[in-house]
């Protein structure tokens, strides 16, 4: 190995390490490395606990299947019960930082500034929106798999082992989510750009499988999850104020700001928006165009087509705003910022531009770094190990409550009943005095040890 490639790989390894722990650092209170979030735990561990990885695959949660999550989680099963929070965190974390990783290596065959490479790059895990609920949890693995996917359907390599390689990554995105689909659009641009159209053709080809395989699963063992009914007439505003106004304040500000000024300041911020975009088209390049409008058209499909799935209730609620449902904004706003470092990227002087944009960026950064999430109150996986130990160890056992969602239960996630000889653990978030338990882990006391 030369030292160019050996100081390419110890940049590589030393940016991964630094991205993973970053994310587990983040936020107030309980970390992510002692907190276990929702499915992780309630779903995906409460399943590796008890079955094998080849039929974890194959089962699907909320109507799909969630294949990365499941190879994620299920080693994690062997490991002692008090490192379930440090292992889930850290493996949802690494993977992350690995997919930005990719992502600068793609970014360089279709932008030439440095900051621009970067922009995209540290986006990934340093995305300010990423906070509330989304940061560190396998669940919401498939959200970045998905720009992963964008990026390598963008700029396709040209060898057969290099789509090999991009092949494996898209289809990994599609089996852990069929919206993964609505990035299919950036293959069109990558397919028209190689100089081998044939050899680019790959990718989107093991993705239209993939993508098949989650229909078949839908057909067949679909589960229903919309929340509440759609206002189609709503969509553009929620991605006004959830996408558009968001990227300008970051979430720290985005309700006090909302609570104060309502769909007025986002129209207005749509339409500058707006006519930014169209400045930037009619003055960019070939290339340049094509991805803005590729990036911005994707945006726009993820939130459209996920919160339309989902349903529109509370995304605008005034008085009562609430952050909840950030993880529909992942991708919208991680492609908006491409469409961002795109338009901007050969615009002179470039230390200037890459200057402006990293410092708008940064305070955001900074801004939303602290903020609270779901998983800032805990419980603390540490905490709640010992108090299980305690409880196993007790004259009298306490009742152990039910969790609703863990285990298969034909096309729907169905309760796991705890047994006379196990014990429940609870998993952020806690629901509220009176409601019913949703996410928890059971397992045997001599599973704690």
């Amino acid at each position: 190995m030369n030292r160019a490639r050996a100081g390419t790989v110890a940049a590589g390894v030393t940016w991964v390490l630094a991205a993973t722990w970053l994310q587990l650092m983040r936020g107030p209170g309980l970390r992510a490395f002692d907190v276990v979030w929702a499915e992780d735990g309630g779903v995906f561990l409460n399943q590796a606990m008890r079955h094998s990885l080849w039929h974890n695959l194959f089962t699907p949660h909320a109507g799909y299947l969630q294949v990365v999550a499941k190879l994620v989680v299920q080693p994690v099963a062997a490991l002692p019960v008090s490192w379930a929070a440090a292992a889930l965190a850290g493996g949802a974390a690494l993977v992350v930082a690995s997919i930005s990783l990719l992502v600068w290596f793609r970014s360089g065959h279709v932008l030439r500034s440095p900051w621009a490479r970067v922009l995209v790059t540290a986006i990934v895990p340093l995305l300010p929106q990423a906070g509330f609920e989304v940061n560190a949890a396998v669940n919401d693995l498939h959200w970045y798999l998905a720009y992963a996917a964008f990026w390598v359907l963008l700029a396709p390599p040209r060898t057969i082992g290099g789509q090999a390689g991009s092949a494996a990554v898209v289809a990994l995105a599609a089996l852990s989510d069929p919206l993964t689909a609505l990035v299919l659009p950036a293959a069109i641009v990558g397919i028209v750009r190689s100089p081998r159209r044939l050899v680019a053709c790959v990718a989107p080809a093991v993705m239209a499988v993939a993508l098949a395989v989650q229909g078949w699963v839908h057909l067949t063992r679909a589960a229903g999850y919309r929340t509440s009914d759609t206002v189609w007439g709503e969509l553009p505003s929620i991605y006004g104020l959830r996408v558009v106004l968001s990227a300008v304040t970051g979430d720290r500000l985005l309700g006090p700001v909302y609570e104060r000024l309502g769909l007025g300041l986002v129209a207005v911020v749509g339409v500058l928006a707006a006519l930014a975009v169209a400045v930037v088209l009619w003055r960019a390049d070939r290339v340049a165009r094509q991805v803005v409008v590729v990036a911005l058209a994707c945006s726009v499909l993820y939130l459209v087509v996920s919160i339309g799935l989902r349903g529109t209730d509370g995304f605008l609620d005034r008085a009562g705003f609430s952050l909840n449902g950030s993880r529909y904004t992942i991708v919208p706003l991680l492609l908006v910022w491409t469409a961002v470092a795109a338009a901007l990227d050969r615009v002179r002087p470039r230390a200037v531009v890459g200057g402006a944009v990293a410092v708008f960026l940064g305070a955001q950064v900074l801004t939303d770094w602290g903020a609270a999430g779901v998983r800032t109150g805990g419980p603390s996986w540490q905490d709640s190990v010992t108090a299980a130990r305690a409880s196993c160890t007790a004259p009298v056992r306490p009742p152990q409550p039910t969790p609703l969602v863990a285990e298969e239960d034909g096309p729907a996630a169905g309760p796991i009943v705890p047994g006379p000889d196990d014990v429940t653990i609870i998993v952020a978030p806690v629901p509220p005095p009176g409601e019913e338990l949703l996410f928890a882990v059971v397992l045997p006391c001599s599973e704690l040890g």
